[in-house]
């Protein structure tokens, strides 16, 4: 059975959004965007025949997106496959309402257009609350419950204006590639709105499913993925982990050597280098602690972690403040993907210490503006 990949518990939330503009590029997301695009070609079909084909190629959409969000919300980093079954939700129902809201926008427009910007609002503030409930729940009387709006957006707070922003930027982009494509003939234009439908409508749910993930513990949920990951992946290690912690109780240093002998064995999974990195500061070696980072440092950014890495440098950081990693090609790498993910007081650490230290490197001009001064 393949690997889980499960989301990274301690990145920032900006981080997951941003990472989420790939979210849809990805595996079963790719292959569902193109095949969603292509399916558009069916309202060429003539009259209730090409409706019908329609209606059935968004609902596929609708499904698609929800069982992203589903399996975002339960942990998973990658997109599902896209043929799945026994998944919650209402697609239909959420076609339904968003056809209701486009028409209720237009009937606003035609017969009240002072309040046609009043009624955008509306829909924008509520489509979220009401779609995560279809997903979830799929009883319509629920979602339209206008009390399951208020405990929605009670829970998150003020983190619900970021589906909120996302629907609104959803419905301005659809509408600017229409326009943009709409001079291109049918046979092209059609797919490509297709592709672009199918790849917005997939990263906003994405993004809800990142928001329920992030406020899982607020919502009260236990993701699946983070057990089944732990489920498939026993293995030895495991055994030396519990044998460890029933060692620490009476003589943590010797778990740690334990410990230690088997990162230099081969690559350790990060249960094992954080399980060490507790037993060094339950000991006071910080000088081992500093030691250790360095070369989990190395190893996180080799196989292209570097949020992890990101995390240890701050541990390392607390004990000696200046901390930099020893390979000059690992710190420039991690200080642009700190500033990436909005971790700007670290960028800065990274960048500023490289080019002191490495001041003729050749990565050393590209990151003079991130070490600007502040």
């Amino acid at each position: 059975m393949p690997p889980v990949r499960t989301a990274i518990e301690d990145m920032p939330l900006a981080g997951r959004l941003l990472r989420g503009l790939q979210y849809p590029l990805r595996g079963g997301a790719l292959f569902a965007c193109i095949t969603l695009a292509l399916c558009h070609y069916a309202v060429l079909l003539p009259s209730v025949v090409g409706l019908g084909a329609a209606l059935a190629v968004w609902i596929a959409t609708w499904r698609y997106a929800i069982d992203c969000m589903v399996q975002t919300a339960d942990g998973y980093d990658d997109p599902p496959e896209v043929q799945l079954e026994g998944r919650a939700g209402n697609p239909r129902g959420i076609l339904m309402l968003h056809a209701a809201t486009i028409l209720a926008c237009a009937a606003v427009a035609t017969f009240a257009p002072g309040g046609l910007w009043l009624a955008l609002l509306v829909a924008a503030l509520l489509l979220p609350a009401m779609d995560m409930s279809l997903a979830f729940d799929g009883d319509i009387a629920v979602a339209l419950n206008p009390l399951t709006w208020l405990q929605v957006v009670a829970r998150f707070g003020a983190a619900y204006l970021i589906p909120v922003v996302a629907n609104a930027l959803l419905v301005a982009c659809i509408l600017i590639a229409r326009e943009g494509i709409a001079h291109l003939p049918r046979i092209l234009s059609l797919p490509i709105f297709g592709l672009i439908c199918s790849w917005l409508v997939i990263l906003d749910f994405h993004w809800m499913g990142v928001l329920i993930w992030h406020y899982r513990e607020r919502l009260g949920m236990n993701p699946e993925a983070p057990e089944i990951a732990a489920r498939l992946g026993a293995t030895d290690d495991d055994d030396l982990l519990a044998t460890c912690d029933a060692l620490a109780q009476d003589d943590p240093e010797e778990a740690a050597i334990r410990l230690r002998d088997r990162i230099r064995e081969r690559l350790a999974p990060a249960e094992v280098h954080r399980r060490f990195r507790v037993l060094l500061r339950r000991l006071h070696r910080d000088d081992l602690l500093l030691g250790h980072g360095q070369t989990w440092i190395a190893q996180l950014c080799a196989s292209g972690d570097e949020r992890r890495a990101l995390g240890v440098v701050q541990e390392c950081r607390e004990i000696e403040p200046g901390f930099l990693p020893v390979d000059p090609a690992h710190t420039a790498a991690l200080a642009k993907a700190a500033s990436r993910i909005g971790m700007h007081e670290l960028a800065w650490h990274l960048a500023n210490g490289f080019v002191q230290r490495w001041p003729h490197h050749e990565a050393a001009s590209g990151l003079k503006l991130l070490a600007a001064p502040r």
